[in-house]
């Protein structure tokens, strides 16, 4: 006489499931590595982004104000060593413009300013600016000429 078959439980055993957990663990592995790399460079990435967005929004602060004014002595000089700007100044890794009373932040991390006057044969000199900034890994440098005064 047969006996009847018994049918097997639906389900995983304990063995199957360690079995697959270890088989996944082997996969992603080696996946933990490249992703530690990417947030890396992700946030280097996103560092230098922000500097040079910082360093472009001083450059066309410093660029209108040297567009609308008229005493090139008043905006030259430099943080970096020699005669320092009457309009600017880095105190503390940021970059700060003096308008009268008022003072704006214009950047942080800042390391070097220099407005520097060049020699023109127009009525209206040119001026220089040269601006570097870094921050952990990511640096950045930039520079414009800018005619000063308003054209007539």
């Amino acid at each position: 006489m047969k006996r009847p078959q018994r049918f097997r439980e639906h389900g995983l055993s304990l063995v199957e499931l360690l079995l697959g957990l270890a088989i996944t663990a082997l996969v992603l592995a080696p996946l933990v590595p490249m992703l530690a790399t990417a947030s890396s460079a992700a946030r280097i990435g996103s560092n230098q982004l922000t500097v040079e967005r910082e360093a472009n929004f001083a450059l066309e602060r410093i660029a209108a104000r040297i567009g609308a004014s008229t005493a090139a002595a008043q905006l030259t000089g430099s943080s970096c060593g020699g005669a320092k700007s009457a309009a600017y100044d880095v105190i503390d890794g940021a970059l700060i413009e003096t308008s009268g009373k008022d003072k704006y932040v214009l950047a942080e991390s800042v390391t070097c300013i220099t407005l520097t006057a060049l020699t023109s044969s127009s009525e209206r000199p040119l001026i220089q600016v040269s601006l570097n900034l870094a921050r952990d890994s990511a640096s950045t440098a930039t520079t414009a000429v800018v005619r000063l005064g308003v054209a007539p």
